[in-house]
């Protein structure tokens, strides 16, 4: 057993996983993205077995978090600062700012994962996006849109999630560019068919609510790896 701190070197019996990226490899925009809640370190990817507290995909882990993973289930967490993917099976893993912490028989894999682009949205009240609700925080300005790849994951956590049944995508005027994409897993995927460099508007239709969220996004190159989280509060 072994532990890999943020240098690289082995120094203890419990193994802290995570691929920190060097500063020239990391988008900062991303960076400062991934980190706008404190308290949130990582997501769930991936879940089979029971876990305790009990975890389902796509659910936000908070520092400091520990998780009971029962024997024979297996659990996936990206963490959000270093970028990382790392499934675990059985034992205990602790979640903190800098990696997750686990017994190195309990981890099967650690591999490269996206950074994610978290974004806040408001639920209490209009915005100006033509009656949808939106993140105060978002400008208008095309260059500062929530940036997803082409296929992008969009994964959708916070209060009133559960509830958010379909999205689609329009254009700058507002004209619907794809068909309506059902959410499964509190999550969609674009379809790959957008050109890059363009903005665009994700319209999320809520169960038992008649006006749609609106955020707008940019496409991001083809070749890129994102994933955008959107927060409801």
């Amino acid at each position: 057993m072994a532990t890999l701190d943020r240098s690289g070197f082995i120094t203890k019996a419990v193994a802290l996983v995570g691929l920190i990226l060097l500063p020239a490899m990391l988008d900062v925009r991303l960076a400062r993205a991934a980190n706008t809640n404190s308290a949130v370190a990582a997501i769930v990817m991936d879940l089979t077995g029971v876990t305790e507290p009990p975890l389902v995909v796509h659910r936000e882990v908070a520092t400091g978090a520990r998780i009971a993973i029962a024997p024979g289930a297996r659990l996936s967490l990206l963490h959000y600062a270093t970028c990382s993917i790392v499934t675990f099976s059985g034992g205990t893993v602790k979640v903190t700012e800098q990696g997750l912490e686990a017994e190195e028989v309990n981890i099967e894999s650690t591999k490269s994962g996206p950074c994610p682009h978290v974004h806040k949205i408001s639920l209490s009240g209009l915005g100006p996006l033509g009656g949808g609700i939106v993140s105060r925080g978002i400008s208008r300005d095309p260059s500062q849109y929530a940036e997803v790849a082409p296929d992008g994951l969009v994964v959708i956590t916070g209060a009133g999630a559960a509830n958010a049944v379909s999205a689609d995508v329009l254009d700058a005027d507002r004209q619907r560019v794809n068909g309506e994409v059902p959410i499964y897993h509190e999550s969609f995927r674009l379809n790959g068919a957008l050109p890059s460099r363009r903005p665009y508007f994700v319209s999320i239709h809520f169960g038992g609510r008649s006006e749609p969220v609106e955020v707008p996004v940019s496409i991001l190159a083809s070749d890129a790896k994102g994933l955008l989280i959107l927060r409801l509060e």
